[in-house]
């Protein structure tokens, strides 16, 4: 008997401590949902299309809207084509796209649709309202955007949306970039009965963007595709039942995603029109040795577009260490005036006022001139000159906000 309860001691003759704990209802749901992702990967058939060619293109600015016009045509084959166009560049890109198929044969209506494209965007070197950063302190901190060392003027009234695209003139490429960052712009299949063949047809894609893309070695690839000579109609049929199957369990799991709120279905609706081409401007003399210049853009709002003026973005380091530029003379006083002519482009707009600049050899007045600021809590300080005996130095405006982080 004694040793009967030894053994029990030892053993833990079915004791609770040895259950093992139950599962925790999120991991177990995280586990389930790879589960059936895994599951519905496995039922996707291998595609049927191979590459017939790509072309490619290059937009000529560094920073850009468009439009910019890619153009193609059907391909004459049996069962099948698909056509793919992406972005290949070293920044992701948003944007939109509109694609219009001409069909060749008398009396056949051209077919246009437009969609939004990416899900996110790397344009930090094209936009100059970038989110300034809190200082430390317990009762409240000051942080800087990168400053606005001179800008563009800008004139003229709104102008509604332009009634036909303009598209802006790309170059020809001669190969992909490697290892670059790829933004899908459609992607899409034109399937026939096992005898048919596609219908003779031109295609024109359109593609812009709200804001200015980063467009640094970005190619625009069109790739097309075609089914393999090999295919039989007995095949074709198996394919389409197989993808119909695959994209019926695809779209199930998806709705479980969505209701779980794991996935988000993201809005595809175009919210501003082709823009017009970007206007011209002369860049005021450069503030600081470092200094960048961010091209002015069109921004769509209460269904007109408002031109919103370039400037220098002057970095914060270069105030610091001085780098800015330097007259051997103080600037002369300020205009009696400086105003806007013209009201607010757009409603978060504000008035910047202007500043004397140094090109090298006399003070340039640079206009005052509407941005648009980080957020509503920044408002502008206004460009001065640190003014020294036999030496002036500029230091540019910028935003500034102040935000209470505690009693």
């Amino acid at each position: 008997m004694r040793k009967a309860v030894a053994l029990c001691v030892l053993l833990g003759c079915g004791s609770s401590g040895n259950k093992p704990k139950p599962e925790d209802p999120h991991q177990a749901e995280l586990r389930a949902a790879a589960e059936r992702d895994r599951k519905i990967d496995a039922m996707k058939p291998p595609s049927p299309y191979t590459v017939k060619e790509n072309t490619m293109y290059r937009p000529n600015e560094a920073c850009g809207q468009g439009p910019y016009r890619l153009e193609t045509d059907r391909l004459h084959v049996k069962y099948g084509e698909r056509l793919y166009v992406y972005a290949c560049g070293e920044h992701s890109i948003q944007g939109n796209y509109r694609i219009t198929t001409t069909y060749k044969e008398k009396g056949a209506r051209p077919n246009t649709s437009e969609s939004a494209f990416g899900f996110s965007a790397n344009n930090a070197a094209c936009t100059a309202h970038e989110v300034a950063t809190v200082g430390p302190g317990t009762s409240g901190g000051s942080g800087t955007a990168p400053r606005g060392g001179g800008a563009a003027r800008t004139t003229g009234p709104a102008t509604a949306a332009p009634a036909t695209v303009k598209p802006l003139a790309l170059e020809r490429a001669t190969s992909i970039p490697t290892d670059c960052m790829r933004t899908q712009v459609i992607d899409t299949s034109t399937i026939t009965t096992g005898e048919g063949l596609t219908m003779d047809a031109h295609i024109q894609l359109d593609i812009w963007s709200n804001v200015p893309n980063d467009l640094s070695g970005l190619v625009f690839v069109i790739e097309r595709s075609k089914v393999g000579p090999d295919m039989t109609p007995e095949r074709w049929a198996a394919q389409q039942a197989a993808e119909d199957a695959w994209y019926k369990a695809y779209m199930a799991n998806l709705a479980i995603d969505v209701k779980s709120g794991r996935t988000t279905i993201v809005d595809s609706t175009v919210t501003a029109p082709p823009p017009p081409p970007p206007r011209a401007e002369t860049q005021p003399p450069r503030p600081s040795q470092n200094a960048r210049w961010i091209p002015g853009y069109w921004l769509y709002e209460d269904k007109s577009f408002h031109w919103l003026a370039g400037l220098w973005e002057v970095p914060e380091a270069d105030v610091q260490r001085a780098l800015t530029v330097q007259a051997p003379t103080p600037p002369p006083a300020e205009p009696a005036r400086d105003e806007p002519t013209a009201p607010a482009p757009v409603r978060a707009a504000v008035w910047t006022p202007g500043s004397w600049q140094w090109d090298g050899r006399a003070y340039v007045w640079i206009a005052g001139a509407w941005r648009l600021p980080p957020d509503e809590n920044h408002t502008w300080q206004r460009a001065t000159w640190s003014v020294r005996p036999g030496r002036s130095t500029f230091v540019p405006g910028g935003w500034r906000v102040r935000v209470r982080l505690g009693r």
